[in-house]
């Protein structure tokens, strides 16, 4: 007989992550011997630098195997409270940073330190999966402005001045943004802040994907200093550094919040990986050989840009705005939706043409049905220029 399990209903509206369920299905498929292209998993193909592993084997050598405090080792800290500082324009100590396992977990954090059932939290869309879903589980509504090509995908002061409400509390910001690749300038972050002031909203501002912008990069606190006793800045060493499976985030903020967030820390993961912290201690300290390595990256993620880009605009039926930062770009497909493809099908929704491209032309992509922006479909980059050639190719010449 077979066993009925309760669950929590919290779980019970979860949506899994689907570019978590899109890399398995294709470690599945490669497992069976299908050669399968990926621009489905948001990671650097990109190595560690090798000074930054070097740091974590002399940890090993040193016996820094051990419990560290919960929030990561004062050095650690104390090299992400200049880093912060630094970047933002904003002083901020130890005790207002925590560093946490990948900025994922510290952006949970985040929601279970700030939310309760009945707020809202104000999540642009199209948004990174994990957003909606971590509001959730903190017992908040998630608010879903729609924002558009015509915007560049950036939320305008009018529709946030639409959706903010006494219930409003927390505004999420991602620039450069997962999946649009959106950038949003001074003047547009400045007319934000004039509609934050208005509210008593906590901005949690998602920078993860700073290091990879090919325009001037605007900084929320940068331009809206005032803001910073109600905001939270989440980044990490993942995409900056290709350390995506080191799992080093960090949470920079109000030294109440923070001391909520390690609160909670210490009934969770109690701190990220010892091994770990020493490695991204050495990606956090200054560097010339680090910091060439990540400019080289970058420069190589622009140069696939717009390699993609080109061959993107050549298919008949897709568009496409070009990304200012991030690895990823987020074409418009309906030109292909309701119309016989190449072997007769017809696909109705970016997840029916996703499934059809993986099933078909072995292309593995997330559809936009996941970022809450139906029609799109999300293409991942951070693969070779020979992948990209080869993989636009299928593309194409499965369509007709």
């Amino acid at each position: 007989m077979k066993t009925e399990y309760r669950l929590a209903r919290r779980v019970a509206q979860l949506e899994p992550s689907a570019t978590a369920a899109m890399n398995a299905r294709v470690q599945q498929m490669r497992a069976e011997g299908i050669g399968v292209i990926s621009f489905s998993v948001g990671e650097p193909d990109f190595n560690t630098p090798t000074p930054i592993k070097d740091a974590a084997i002399d940890a090993i050598h040193q016996n820094h195997t051990h419990y560290t405090p919960t929030g990561g080792i004062a050095e650690l800290r104390k090299a992400v409270a200049a880093r912060v500082s630094r970047d933002q324009g904003v002083s901020y100590g130890v005790g207002q940073v925590t560093v946490t396992a990948g900025a994922k977990e510290g952006l949970y954090l985040a929601f279970q330190a700030l939310c309760d059932e009945g707020d809202e939290v104000v999540v642009p869309a199209p948004y990174w999966v994990s957003y909606v879903e971590q509001a959730r589980l903190a017992g908040a509504t998630a608010i879903t402005p729609e924002t558009s090509e015509a915007s560049g995908f950036k939320l305008t002061p009018e529709q946030l001045r639409a959706v903010i409400s006494p219930r409003t509390r927390v505004i999420v910001l991602n620039s450069p943004s997962n999946p649009t690749g959106a950038v949003y300038s001074a003047d547009e972050l400045q007319a934000l802040a004039a509609v934050v002031r208005e509210s008593d909203a906590i901005v949690i501002a998602d920078e993860i994907y700073d290091a990879i912008s090919y325009v001037d990069y605007a900084r929320w606190l940068r331009v809206a200093p005032d803001l910073a006793d109600r905001t939270l800045i989440v980044n990490g060493a993942a995409k900056a550094y290709a350390m995506t499976g080191w799992r080093v985030g960090y949470v920079a903020g109000p030294q109440p919040i923070i001391t909520a967030i390690k609160d909670i820390q210490s009934h969770t993961s109690t701190h990220t990986a010892s091994i770990a912290q020493y490695a991204a201690l050495a990606a956090y300290s200054p560097s010339d050989a680090i910091e060439q390595s990540v400019r080289e990256m970058a420069a190589a993620f622009r140069r696939r840009r717009d390699l993609i880009i080109e061959l993107l605009t050549e298919i008949p039926g897709v568009r496409c705005t070009i990304p200012d930062g991030a690895f990823y770009v987020f074409p418009n497909v309906t030109g292909l939706l309701g119309r016989p493809l190449k072997n007769g099908q017809v696909c109705a929704t970016s997840e029916e043409l996703n499934t059809y491209l993986l099933d078909q032309a072995h292309i593995a992509c997330v559809s936009g049905e996941a970022f809450g922006a139906p029609g799109y479909l999300r293409l991942s980059y951070a693969t070779s220029d020979e992948e990209i050639v080869e993989g636009m190719r299928r593309f194409r010449d499965s369509l007709s």
